[in-house]
């Protein structure tokens, strides 16, 4: 019984991967769509491009394959779970995206997002996976997956927007010595902090589970 409950969750974990692939080609299309546009001032490009180009379609798609599939297997039942799938669509998410930057920009640009943009990645789909499990296991917290979606959007737009802004200053060569360390701090700080905060929880939660299951067991003889 549990190797088959093992490989329905493995099976269900692997088709959320590749729904999570499949949902990177249509927020591709948008970035290529928003290529067309001009925008003048680089900075409202950078927030536009931060924002409402990769943010928030790319967060939305995977809110959007964690509901309609994953969370709706007999395998997601509390919050571990939504932390594991929420996960597993976003490193699908990222596969497809890393891919395309290492065919633009080489292996040294893939291994750099590897170390940094796949994580970032991975972090705002837990914590999607994570608002989904609650939203669902308790009734007044319906809305939490929505309250997931939005700090998911503004971390990983200010992480892009961080970037983004990392490279407009070194483009200009007057600029401030400060905006030169403002912007990579920035960045590592969004990135240190949604990857901590996704590491403690799942610290949390397996400390939950196991005071839960010692309560559940009752003392072995002696």
């Amino acid at each position: 019984m549990r190797r088959g409950a093992r490989r329905r969750s493995l099976r269900a974990l692997a088709v959320t991967f590749l729904l999570g692939l499949a949902a990177a080609v249509p927020a591709t299309a948008v970035v290529i769509l928003s290529s067309w546009a001009s925008i003048r001032s680089p900075w409202i490009a950078a927030v536009v491009g931060a924002f409402v180009v990769t943010a928030v379609p790319e967060e939305l798609l995977k809110l959007l394959v964690i509901r309609g599939y994953s969370a709706r297997q007999s395998e997601f039942r509390g919050k571990a779970d939504g932390l594991v799938y929420g996960i597993a669509a976003a490193l699908g998410f990222g596969a497809l995206e890393n891919a395309l930057y290492a065919i633009q920009g080489g292996w040294v640009t893939a291994i750099l997002r590897a170390a940094t943009a796949v994580p970032m990645n991975a972090a705002t789909g837990a914590i999607l996976g994570y608002s989904v499990a609650i939203s669902r296991l308790a009734p007044e917290g319906r809305r939490f997956a929505w309250k997931g979606l939005t700090a998911a959007i503004l971390l990983h737009g200010i992480y892009d927007f961080s970037l983004l802004g990392s490279a407009l200053v070194a483009e200009v060569g007057t600029a401030p010595n400060a905006s030169r360390i403002l912007f990579p701090a920035a960045a590592c700080a969004v990135l240190v902090g949604t990857v901590g905060w996704v590491i403690r929880t799942a610290q949390r939660l397996r400390g939950e589970e196991d005071a839960a299951r010692l309560v559940s067991e009752p003392p072995s003889e002696g």
